[in-house]
């Protein structure tokens, strides 16, 4: 890495450490229930979005969307001793549960295992990157 790349890094690494716990409490209960939101709305209604429509672009928003969520819940929680690996239990329940959902609410979104895996590669990545930077 560039000397620019390292103090771009240490700057965001510094404003990330400069937010309250609250705020961070805040903005993962706001990104969990997005999350939940986003899991189970209908196929129709998820269709409008157009987000996803690429094959295996979805994989990647599933590990982006839970990369942030296991990170924002570190960060939520890193003054109050909470084991990392709680929050990665945690996380990966929640994903996995929300496909089982998916399976049975019978509102013509699907269970698929994929999403299951990039689910639990983006809690992997949101605790490693929160141990790496911030930690």
């Amino acid at each position: 890495m560039t000397n620019h790349q390292n103090s771009l890094i240490l700057h965001l690494t510094n404003k990330l450490r400069k937010l309250s716990d609250k705020t961070y409490l805040f903005l993962a209960s706001f990104w969990t229930i997005l999350t939940l939101y986003l899991s189970l709305i209908s196929a129709r209604q998820a269709a409008k979005f157009n987000v996803w429509d690429i094959v295996g672009v979805d994989k990647l928003g599933h590990l982006v969307f839970y990369t942030i969520f296991a990170f924002l819940w570190c960060m939520a929680l890193a003054r109050s001793r909470t084991s990392k690996k709680n929050i990665l239990i945690f996380s990966i329940s929640f994903g996995v549960f929300m496909e089982i959902c998916q399976l049975y609410l019978f509102n013509g979104r699907s269970f698929e295992l994929y999403d299951i895996l990039a689910n639990i590669m983006g809690s992997f990545v949101g605790v490693i990157l929160f141990k790496i930077f911030i930690n």
